[in-house]
């Protein structure tokens, strides 16, 4: 994998569990959250998700220190790459100079 393809892939964030799944889907015009449809649905894309997640993870970890470093990460964050807060604040740290 090459350090590009690793920056696009990491620029979108999924979610790592199913909880965090149906709150980015919450439907916010009713009183009861997301309904039953809405987490079956958010179940269904994280679980067909994860293999692709768990490959992604597993070429990361395959890339040395230095490839890592070039791409913003180091093998302590690899387990947190699919977390929307890391993502978050990982781009607020790159913009502030």
């Amino acid at each position: 994998m090459t350090a590009r393809f690793a920056r696009d892939e990491m620029s979108f964030v999924m979610p790592t569990s199913f909880s965090d799944a149906v709150s980015a889907r919450r439907d916010t015009g009713r009183r009861g959250g997301a309904g039953l449809g809405a987490r079956v649905v958010a179940f269904a894309r994280w679980l067909t998700d994860l293999p692709r997640r768990q490959a992604l993870i597993a070429e990361l970890a395959a890339l040395s220190d230095h490839e890592l470093n070039d791409i913003g990460l180091t093998r302590a964050d690899l387990s947190r790459v699919f977390d929307h807060r890391y993502a978050a604040d990982r781009s607020a740290r790159r913009a502030t100079p």
